[in-house]
């Protein structure tokens, strides 16, 4: 009888294990953006991008000769755009200290003040994994997504203890 509680015991723990995963229906920016959004009902928010770039095709890992995303730039974000749908692809939140844009997950709130020790205490697991960016400046701590199937990585970059960068990157 001891074996077989000992046994559900250590069977039920995954179920209470903290899941280090970000959950794409669970964030938002700003508490205003959903990462899925029409182009329409983003403009209705922020009236205009600062940018709308058609990238080189071929420098695109993944893209092809078919392709037609654009990228679309505001203070900071960083959105596909594709037949008037934008995914969210990146927060830069040093790139305008002064814009009000943050980034939300499950009710916390992910800005350029959340300091590197604050997200290892979420993410004890993945921040314990830290990396060195190719480039030395930033530090990183990558997530992977929390719905089962999502070929995507969130990255964290922090710059010199502080949050600078969210990027959420799909493999090609």
């Amino acid at each position: 009888m001891k074996f077989f509680i000992y046994l559900l015991f250590l069977l039920s723990l995954p179920a209470f294990a903290q899941t280090e995963t970000i959950s794409w229906d669970d964030a938002t920016i700003s508490n205003k953006l959903t990462l899925t959004i029409a182009k329409r009902e983003f403009d209705k928010i922020y009236k205009k991008a600062d940018s709308i770039i058609k990238p080189d095709y071929s420098k695109v890992c993944g893209a092809d000769a078919d392709s037609s995303f654009e990228y679309v730039y505001y203070k900071g974000l960083m959105f596909e755009m594709d037949n008037g749908i934008m995914n969210f692809r990146e927060i830069n939140l040093s790139a305008a200290p002064k814009a009000p844009l943050f980034f939300v997950h499950k009710g916390i709130t992910f800005n350029g003040n959340t300091k590197l020790a604050d997200v290892q205490k979420l993410f004890p697991n993945a921040g314990a994994a830290l990396q060195d960016c190719e480039d030395k400046v930033y530090k990183i701590i990558k997530l992977d997504p929390a719905e089962s199937g999502d070929d995507s990585e969130w990255f964290f970059y922090f710059k010199n203890g502080k949050l600078a960068i969210i990027e959420c990157k799909f493999s090609c």
